[in-house]
């Protein structure tokens, strides 16, 4: 537990020493948000709960943007300049502890981030702005732990930080688009399918959580069902893939 500790403090310094992530993560969003919603937003033309659905998506792409850039590339960019089996070894031989570290310190950078988003969108709504943080950082819990989790699954696939960022990020800009152009199956098969997309699995917890704000009794048990199921498959594959992450650089010799 200390060694886990002092690796989430170690990587806490090196991403808050960072400008650029803040701004992808963060600045991005927000600007997008407020640009295609500032008529919305400043007539507080929605209600809470509709203002909340209208970020989902938003919010989906703040989390996955961070654990795919801040665990799964950074993983490979630790491994193929040796820090990975520099830390490995500075561990007794055991991998987990700094990969648990960095995947805690990218945790809370992504909560920060959904909370600053949530903190600004929250100021056109000043009444409600603790119950809009309150309901983003529930929804985190449920949201952001299993697709942080996942995202170590980058780091046990034998390939460059060049290729894979390329297509990691377009990926990420392909997983959005699908998460808000499709419609609700009104099926657990149909959700869990359409879940396997991290992003769209993001919009569907916080949907499901702002509905069960509102009215819990009106949450359809597919909807439930299906993001409880995402999650375990989500964090087993995660949990599993930690024994799994790849040591050696595949442009060193090690």
């Amino acid at each position: 537990m200390k060694l886990i500790f002092n690796y989430f403090k170690t990587f806490n310094k090196v991403i808050l020493s960072e400008k650029i992530p803040f701004i992808y993560s963060v600045v991005v969003p927000v600007c997008i948000f407020m640009f295609n919603n500032f008529e919305n937003l400043v007539s507080s033309t929605w209600s809470v709960s509709q203002l909340l659905n209208q970020t989902v998506n938003y919010v989906g792409y703040i989390i996955v943007s961070v654990a795919i850039n801040g665990v799964g590339m950074q993983l490979i960019s630790f491994r193929e300049s040796g820090f990975l089996k520099t830390y490995t070894m500075i561990s007794g031989g055991n991998k987990k502890y700094g990969v648990i570290g960095l995947v805690l310190s990218e945790m809370l950078f992504g909560y920060l981030s959904v909370f600053i988003f949530g903190f600004v969108i929250g100021l056109f709504y000043l009444k409600n702005l603790l119950l809009i943080l309150t309901f983003y950082t529930i929804s985190y819990l449920f949201a952001g732990i299993p697709v942080f989790l996942l995202a170590i699954l980058l780091g046990t696939l034998p390939v460059k930080i060049n290729t894979i960022s390329t297509v990691a990020n377009i990926g990420l800009f392909g997983m959005g688009w699908l998460s808000i152009l499709r419609n609700d199956t009104h099926s657990i098969l149909g959700e869990i399918v359409y879940g396997l997309n991290p992003i769209d699995y993001v919009s569907q917890v916080l949907l499901t959580i702002n509905q069960a704000f509102r009215n819990a009794a009106s949450v359809a048990s597919y909807q439930i069902l299906a993001v409880l199921i995402l999650l375990i498959i989500f964090g087993g594959i995660g949990i599993g893939s930690i024994s799994k992450v790849r040591l050696n650089s595949l442009n060193m010799r090690n």
